[in-house]
């Protein structure tokens, strides 16, 4: 009589009661198959190099020129700025009275005061047409005026000025440098500004020289034309808290009726531009990543046919299903974040040579200031593992079903 309470599992060999094989066995037993399999293995892991390479390479490249040319563009302005102008309306206009008001608004920390007109400056029988810019301490803390040689402006200056690059060379400095120290010659016409002087001329020492950009600009302190009697401000510039009150503050001063910008809707503007250039060029680097995952597709499944008798023997001996499956991804991890990591490491050695090389030659044309055309943000290197080690245990799940439905009597039959 057969006794029928005793069932012998069919295809399963995870009983329960079996310990099975350690991870730290199935980790070395996939880094043996690794190293012992050189050829194949190192063809593997330089498509996932290769893959991995180029896309990090190319993002890197996106994230560099976008955080170069928002640079350029937003200058020396802080993000936590708004910057109020008026509609060159005659009903409204930025008076102490305004400003004292807006600067009082929820969320202004302090506010930046400037006039702005056309002038004239001269030095030694050399004069160039020039925008006089008339500033206050705090507008010149938040537009944080690069200076190239001197210093900035202070409370106790009365006749100092400062003036960029361009203007130093208009007015007869070779080297803008020696324009420091220097007296000029600044006028300043005001007939249409409803001020109690038509102008304005003062000598003024040259304190401090400032790249700014390809325009004469000269820059005084503000109370020359408050003295003039200029009744109001060309711009003034509210510094916020934080960037996330600044659309409410804004529509606050616009129902006043001025005009607002901010340094963050140019940052918004190159972000979706770049975002769309940056999936061009992962959509280039997903060419060759298509190639690596065939090819470590390719790289488990031979592995498993040739190690169907070794699993049937480990399965015999007391390995479950699982452990089998394991294995297999074990080994697609190590081949891929081995893969994901030299790519990476390769591609920031390579954007360091290329960055290096257009730097030199920038400077033999005469670009004296080093930029940086590749990035290398920390959460880019993890992400990119990351994903890639997603990939490997994607690629591995068809394998490793296969090696967990191994039947250990039928592969200890084979061979």
């Amino acid at each position: 009589m057969v006794n029928k309470s005793r069932k012998t599992p069919s295809n399963s060999h995870d009983i329960k009661g079996r310990s099975g094989i350690r991870w730290s066995i199935l980790f070395h037993m996939a880094w043996s198959n690794i190293i012992n399999k050189k050829l194949r293995s190192a063809l593997t892991v330089t498509g996932v190099i290769i893959g991995i390479g180029s896309i990090f390479f190319l993002l890197s490249f996106g994230l560099g020129i976008q955080d170069l040319v928002t640079k350029q563009i937003i200058g020396n302005q802080t993000i936590k700025t708004v910057v109020v102008s008026t509609t060159n309306s005659r009903i409204v206009k930025l008076d102490k009275d305004i400003v004292k008001k807006m600067t009082s608004l929820p969320h202004v920390q302090e506010s930046g005061l400037v006039y702005s007109f056309p002038g004239s400056l001269s030095q030694k029988g050399s004069a160039v047409d020039t925008v006089a810019y008339g500033v206050d301490m705090h507008y010149q803390d938040m537009v944080a005026l690069k200076i190239i040689d001197g210093r900035l402006l202070t409370q106790q200056d009365n006749k100092s000025v400062l003036i960029n690059d361009s203007a130093a060379k208009a007015i007869g400095f070779k080297n803008p440098k020696d324009a420091v120290g220097k007296k000029i010659n600044l006028t300043v016409p005001l007939q249409d500004a409803g001020a109690k002087k038509d102008s304005f001329e003062n000598n003024y020492t040259v304190v401090g020289l400032v790249s700014t950009g390809a325009g004469s600009e000269v820059y005084i302190p503000s109370f020359h034309f408050d003295l003039a009697g200029v009744p109001a401000y060309s711009e003034v510039q509210l510094l916020v808290d934080n960037t996330n009150n600044i659309p409410n503050l804004r529509k606050q001063v616009e129902s006043m009726g001025f005009q607002t910008t901010s340094p963050s809707d140019t940052i918004d503007q190159v972000n979706q531009i770049f975002s769309l250039f940056n999936l061009v060029l992962v959509g280039f680097g997903s060419v060759s990543m298509v190639v690596a995952v065939l090819g470590m597709f390719n790289t488990l499944t031979i592995s498993l046919l040739e190690r169907t008798k070794e699993i049937g023997l480990m399965m015999a001996m007391g390995g479950r299903n699982r452990d089998m499956s394991r294995l297999f991804i074990i080994e697609a991890l190590l081949l891929s974040v081995m893969g994901a990591a030299t790519g990476i490491g390769l591609a920031v050695i390579i954007g360091q040579i290329v960055n290096t090389v257009l730097v030199t030659f920038a400077r033999q044309r005469g670009v004296e200031t080093a930029f940086q055309l590749f990035a290398t943000p920390p959460w880019l290197i993890l992400s990119l593992i990351g994903f890639m080690g997603l990939v490997g245990l994607v690629v591995a799940i068809l394998p490793a079903r296969r090696a967990h439905r191994i039947n250990p009597i039928d592969a200890l039959r084979r061979e």
